[in-house]
């Protein structure tokens, strides 16, 4: 298999891996297998590396080997950036469920303290309520009708005697509502204590189940630790090679013919991304001048990061530190095969930018969404309406489709070393109908 078909397999698995971002469609053992591959791939790449410098001998084969590496390294760096990004989403759902579920508890905690409560008091009216109807009926037991007869022939008057009659007749209902009510509460109170025995069983349950995602949130926790660890682990070993290729450049005799070829092939491709941009514009604004109708946002799923800037255009890497590595305008070509620099590139330092998020500098539709390993790489035009467009290039990752709507501020991929590109770094133009325009009359760097 060539380099450039092994590097372009590479990239592409990243970038599917990238997308899965916030929707966790891979899982931690495929993101783990990925990992493995880069390693092994890694270490392959490091032999080949150590074997070419030995030979002190035709640099521009060891410039290719480094750069096969630091792309193997990056894409290694991606995958770990995923981890940490999945590894951190699934905390913030444990930390939301715990959350929910310590509520639950409370609630329950609560209802099983009124419950307990209803229950003493119930139980304290039955027995006084038990009390009073024993002695009752003791004494209709011992007395039967006697006492009742007698005290309605102790009337001296007719009047005297529906009077006691009355009395008797109302004593006698008062005491069925007592009988009622106590069967009442005693019903009630086998209700009361069926429901403590449930509130309880319930309880267990989900105290049971806040341990168990407490152990779970520990061990999430201890793995985003190690996996931050190997991520800037990584960066660092990764930000060491960017330093070994611009000694590997400097020391590049570009006068020979092999490296003007390698000039001349990076201009041709740098040409045909351009020319292909081009012709995408040209012909996505043939279309719009056709149609009659306003197009309503397309369905867009992006991860849930924003940045919110202020003015009409927005910095497309938000508050991220960053320096401009080369501007808009004519530079030297043998930097990167670019003769005119139509855009802006915002670098880090030693490849410190990589995997920092990409945002929309306003909002519109996308009406290019590529991915490839020469020219502009991982790229993503957008259309904001007025004849103006942004492209962003280079990027490691992309969140969007062509026909998405993006908001200004949407997070729409990630900083990366695609395509032509030596080091991570955001190419960033801005176009008025297809013309390269300076961004730097339209942006500012918020730092």
């Amino acid at each position: 298999m060539s380099k450039k078909l092994t590097s372009l397999i590479c990239l592409l698995l990243v970038f599917l891996l990238a997308l899965t971002t916030g929707a966790s469609a891979a899982t931690q053992a495929e993101l783990e297998a990925q990992i493995a591959q880069n390693n092994a791939q890694i270490q392959a790449n490091q032999e080949k590396l150590d074997e070419l410098k030995a030979q002190k001998q035709n640099q521009q084969q060891y410039l290719e080997a480094l750069e096969e590496q630091i792309k193997t390294v990056e894409n290694k760096a991606s995958t770990l950036q995923t981890q940490v990004e999945t590894i951190d989403t699934q905390i913030g759902k444990l930390d939301k469920e715990l959350t929910q579920l310590g509520n639950e508890t409370k609630a329950i905690n609560e209802d099983i303290e009124q419950t307990e409560k209803n229950i003493r008091e119930t139980q304290s009216d039955i027995t006084q309520k038990s009390q009073t109807l024993s002695a009752k009926l003791r004494s209709v037991y011992i007395n039967g009708n006697q006492s009742a007869l007698k005290i309605l022939m102790g009337s001296k008057s007719l009047a005297s005697f529906l009077t006691r009659l009355e009395l008797m007749k109302r004593t006698s209902e008062q005491d069925k509502k007592v009988i009622t009510d106590f069967k009442e509460q005693v019903t009630d109170l086998k209700k009361d204590k069926k429901k403590l025995e449930k509130d309880r069983a319930e309880l267990a349950e989900k105290e049971a189940e806040i341990s168990v995602k407490k152990d779970e949130q520990k061990d999430k926790k201890q793995s985003l630790l190690e996996k931050q660890k190997e991520y800037d682990s990584t960066m660092s070993s990764l930000e060491g090679q960017y330093g070994e290729i611009e000694k590997v450049m400097a020391g590049i005799d570009k006068s020979s013919s092999e490296y003007k070829s390698y000039i001349n092939k990076l201009e041709a491709e740098n040409a045909a991304a351009d020319a292909e941009i081009d012709r995408i514009l040209k012909e996505y604004y043939a279309t719009q001048n056709q149609q009659s109708t306003t197009r309503l946002p397309a369905s867009n799923a992006a991860p849930g990061e924003s940045y919110q800037g202020s003015g009409s255009w927005y910095w497309p890497i938000g508050n991220t530190w960053c320096y401009i590595s080369s501007g808009f305008g004519y530079r030297d070509a043998s930097i990167s095969g670019w003769g005119f620099h139509g855009g802006l590139d915002l670098a880090g330092g030693n490849g410190k930018l990589h995997g920092a998020p990409v945002y929309a500098t306003r909002a519109g539709y996308v009406i290019a969404a590529v991915t490839s390993d020469s020219g502009y790489g991982i790229y993503v035009l957008i259309d904001h309406g007025d004849g103006y467009s942004s492209l962003y290039a280079h990027m490691s990752a992309r969140y969007v489709e062509v026909g998405n709507y993006v908001t200004q501020g949407q997070m729409i991929g990630r900083v990366g070393n695609t395509g032509n590109s030596r080091g991570a770094h955001l190419h960033f133009e801005i176009r008025y109908y297809g013309e390269k325009k300076d961004p730097l009359n339209y942006v500012k760097n918020p730092n």
